[in-house]
C-alpha cells in the first residue's frame, strides 16, 4: 500500500535537496542509500508475501495455476517497463555534463525514486477500488 511510498519519497527528497548529494560526499550518500534500500526491502518482502497470499486466496480453485501465472506475468511486465522507464529517466533527467560525461546521475536517480513513489501512490489508489467482501486486504485480526 501507501507505506511503499515513504522510503522512495524520502530518498528522492534527500537526493534533490541534501548538500551531501549535491557535493557528492561519498560516506553520507552511501549511508542514505543503504538505509533506504534496507527499509524498502523489508517493506517489499512483507508486501510480496501478502500479494502472494491474496492471489491464492482469491483464485478459484479450478483456475489457481492460471491466476498465479497471471500474477507473475504481470509482475514481470511491470518490472520490464519499470526498468525501461527508470533507464530513460536516469539517462535524460538532469543537467548535461558534456558529450563524454552524460547527465547528472544524482538528479536522474532522484527522478527514478520520485517516479517509484508516484507509481506506488497510483497502485495504492487502485487498490482502494477493490471490492473486498471477504476482508482479505485487512491486516491483523
Amino acid at each position: 500500500g501507501i507505506v511503499n511510498c515513504f522510503p522512495t519519497l524520502v530518498m528522492a527528497l534527500v537526493m534533490a535537496f541534501s548538500p551531501s548529494f549535491s557535493n557528492h560526499e561519498l560516506t553520507p550518500m552511501t549511508i542514505w542509500f543503504i538505509s533506504i534500500i534496507v527499509i524498502f526491502a523489508i517493506i517489499f518482502a512483507v508486501n510480496s508475501s501478502i500479494h502472494s497470499y491474496l492471489v491464492v486466496k482469491y483464485a478459484k480453485s479450478d483456475k489457481l495455476a492460471k491466476s498465479v501465472g497471471f500474477y507473475y506475468m504481470s509482475n514481470a511486465f511491470g518490472r520490464l517497463f519499470g526498468t525501461i522507464g527508470s533507464g530513460i529517466l536516469y539517462t535524460y533527467v538532469g543537467q548535461d555534463a558534456g558529450p563524454l560525461a552524460g547527465t547528472d546521475g544524482t538528479t536522474g536517480l532522484a527522478a527514478c525514486f520520485l517516479a517509484g513513489t508516484v507509481c506506488s501512490i497510483l497502485a495504492a489508489l487502485i487498490t482502494v477500488k477493490i471490492d473486498d467482501n471477504n476482508e482479505g486486504l485487512k491486516c491483523g485480526s
